[in-house]
């Protein structure tokens, strides 16, 4: 037994195992997606290495990619990993971000020296351990940067998670320096509207490409960035005369940079208001009311978030962790073949890309923003057929189909998105959207409140969910998710725009007109800020000033209607309609006239603008015409208090004029004479035929006499007869 033992011993001493291939197995098994096995065979290459920190790295990422998160930063912190390797504090991060210890990791961040680590690794020291330790796994120097851009991300989304919105823009713009290939963090800044539009072309001009890329690199790489930007802003300063097509009247672009340049004023010195409020229009609201709009207003004023320090601060950080990606022509003759395969032509390159899901999701977002929504759905449905659960086409498609009406389709898409994405924002919030469509407030508002809470940054749920509020003027409450909303879209007009409405309702004009001036900053051009800044205009009684702005919007319209090659939609109705009524207040009674007639096109039978182009023909004294349009009006509408009012002044002022008496009276005594001659006629006729009836009477008496005395006298007769024929002769 002995010397079978001692055989053994000595067999097993002369073993040797290989950690390399263990390690292989591991990482075969992550990407086969069986993280049980790569765990388990991932802890004892942990326990045999000594806890080398590669090791441990790997053994920690198989419990994240379980779901076991908080025993993956468990891990990494029971061995002190976070302080000296770059890998491990980032599934650190990532790991207490997914288990939602947002707290935990804000303290994990201020404790480590993120810049110091980074530093030990562009300058290795001369203990190859500990150099080991510090450096990327594998000796990959190559993806460096992109472990810093990836640690600056998850700072990033930490800090946004804890509503730290001004920390999280800078780290993400941080992240996408250090790697102009985290996309990620160009997401975060585009899709949750961290930055306004001329931040985000600032940003784009500011990246390293140079640095980072080859001249064709940064060519492909700013026209991808580019399509996820903003679509509805234009540079009003930069338009020259050939860009000002879709404005007719040159006049009124410099209407707008007047606007422009007032608002700024506005932002700058409170005492500066454009227009002065008329007191006798504005009723006075509560201060504490409005509070909460005016800290709106105060907060824009004073961001939170400086991009030019931000940029500053990338800028000086670039020299200590530059890598140029420059592909040399000599690297590129390595290999022949895997040139021929894998290189293209930066034409045929940006032909191609064209043809991804992510740029027709950019062109469909594009045609929304220029109302062509029958384009927008077309490319749309295109795009749905490649990727039916495409993430940014699914929200532009549920607000198409709402601005469309079309809610059986969007039911369909709603009830597709339950069954598949049960745990996602969008999911409940295209079943809000539909609820609140077909007029069900209750319901929609439960499931757009899911929705929030599923995604609690996913701003087109809130502002539904303001919407579903504000259709039964519930106005307190809308205000309240919009001013949310407005937190969670700085960049976004629509916010302002939905604020300002509802200042508007609630006759708080002063302070709507400065919320639509503040969202006119970010879009200028938008038809709906025109419009609804028109209407504040009009309320103010400044009728010139909102028929100018009216005017405007509608060459905006029709620009767009003859570029999408497309009639006028009925939802600019009302627009007409206010063109119409401040072109009557300044006297253009055709002009407005012409406008309700296009009005009336757009949407027929519609009561009010029959009683409009009634009131436009009785100012012009065409009494006539305005009374039959104001009986179509009513025929439409009877319960119209108004436009019986106005009929019936109509009809008092026609008969108190002299000429419409002396008619009636003329025509009057035309039908009287009418009436007399004809009953003339009727006696005359009358005595005519008595009188020959009477004629008629006595030629029958007589007959009847001679026909009785032809009896009895039968000789005289004859005698008669002799006695005239001998007198005759």
């Amino acid at each position: 037994m002995a010397g079978d033992t001692d055989t053994s011993n000595t067999d097993t001493s002369n073993d040797h195992i290989d950690l390399a291939q263990y390690r292989k197995l591991v990482k075969q098994f992550i990407d086969m997606r069986r993280y049980s096995t790569a765990l388990f065979w991932a802890e004892k290459v942990a326990v045999l290495s000594g806890q080398e920190p590669r090791d441990v790295y790997y053994q920690a990422q198989c419990m994240f990619l379980l779901g076991e998160f908080h025993r993956a930063a468990h891990t990494i912190q029971h061995y002190h990993l976070e302080k000296t390797s770059l890998p491990c504090f980032n599934l650190l991060l990532e790991s207490l971000y997914a288990a939602k210890e947002f707290n935990d990791a804000a303290n994990i961040i201020q404790a480590v020296d993120v810049d110091a680590m980074s530093t030990s690794i562009a300058q290795p020291p001369q203990d190859a351990a500990t150099f080991e330790s510090n450096s990327v796994f594998g000796g990959e120097e190559c993806n460096r940067n992109e472990l810093i851009a990836s640690i600056y991300l998850m700072k990033g989304k930490i800090y946004e998670a804890l509503d730290n919105r001004g920390m999280a823009m800078d780290f993400y713009v941080q992240a996408l320096h250090k790697s102009i290939y985290c996309f990620e963090a160009l997401e975060a800044l585009v899709q949750h509207e961290m930055l306004m539009a001329w931040e985000e072309f600032e940003l784009m001009h500011h990246l390293p490409l140079a640095q980072q890329s080859s001249e064709s690199d940064a060519k492909f790489i700013l026209k991808l960035y580019e399509s996820r930007l903003k679509k509805y802003y234009e540079l009003i300063s930069a338009r020259n005369a050939e860009e000002i097509s879709p404005i007719v009247n040159p006049d009124v672009l410099k209407y707008i940079k007047e606007f422009t340049v007032r608002v700024q004023q506005t932002c700058s010195t409170d005492s500066q208001q454009f227009p002065k409020p008329n007191p006798s229009r504005v009723p006075v609201t509560p201060a504490q009311f409005m509070s909460p709009a005016q800290k709106v207003l105060e907060d824009l004023k004073a961001p939170s978030f400086s991009l030019q320090t931000s940029l500053s601060r990338a800028s000086s950080m670039i020299e200590a962790t530059q890598r140029s990606m420059v592909f040399d022509a000599s690297n590129r003759r390595g290999s022949v073949e895997q040139e021929l395969d894998t290189v293209m032509t930066l034409n045929d390159c940006l032909t191609r890309v064209q043809r991804s899901t992510d740029l027709m999701a950019a062109e469909a977002e594009k045609c929304f923003y220029d109302c062509d929504y029958k384009q927008c759905l077309k490319i749309l449905n295109d795009l749905l057929k490649i990727d039916p659960f495409h993430n940014n086409a699914l929200t532009i498609q549920i607000a198409c189909l709402v601005e469309n009406g079309d809610f059986n389709r969007l039911f369909y898409v709603a009830h597709k998105l339950v069954d598949r994405y049960p745990d996602k924002a969008i999911s409940w919030y295209a079943v809000g959207c539909y609820y609140d469509m077909i007029g069900k407030s209750d319901p929609a508002r439960r499931y757009l409140s899911k929705a929030t809470s599923l995604d609690r940054l996913y701003g087109p749920a809130w502002l539904a969910y303001g919407h579903s509020f504000a259709n039964e003027n519930e106005h307190e409450q809308a205000m309240a998710a919009y001013f949310k909303a407005t937190q969670l879209m700085r960049g976004c007009h629509l916010p302002l725009l939905y604020i300002g409405v509802e200042c508007g309702l609630t006759k708080n004009l002063e302070l709507a007109e400065k919320f639509f001036l503040q969202a006119m900053t970010i879009a200028p051009m938008d038809v709906y800020v025109l419009h609804e800044l028109g209407v504040i205009k009009y309320e103010y009684e400044y009728y010139e000033g909102a028929a100018t702005i009216f005017q405007c919007t509608v060459d905006i319209v029709k620009q767009r209607a003859k570029t999408n090659n497309e009639e006028i939609s009925s939802r600019w109705e009302p627009l007409f309609i206010n063109l119409g009524h401040s072109l009557r207040r300044i006297h253009k009674y055709e002009e407005a006239l012409h406008n309700f007639q296009y009005a009336l096109l757009l949407k027929p039978q519609t009561a009010t603008t029959y009683t409009a182009m009634g009131f436009i023909n009785a100012l012009q004294g065409n009494l006539d015409e305005a009374i039959e349009l104001f009986h179509k009006s009513l025929a439409l509408n009877r319960d119209c208090i108004v436009t019986s009012t106005i009929l019936k002044n109509c009809i008092e002022d026609l008969m108190d004029d002299n000429a419409t008496i002396n008619e009636i009276c003329s025509k009057a005594l035309r039908e009287v004479t009418e009436s007399i001659a004809a009953s003339s006629r009727q006696l005359l006729n009358a005595d005519k035929l008595n009188g020959v009836k009477t004629n008629l009477r006595f030629e029958e008496e007589e007959e009847q006499s001679n026909s009785n005395s032809n009896s009895n006298s039968n000789s005289n007769s004859d005698s008669n007869m002799v006695v005239e024929m001998s007198f005759d002769n």
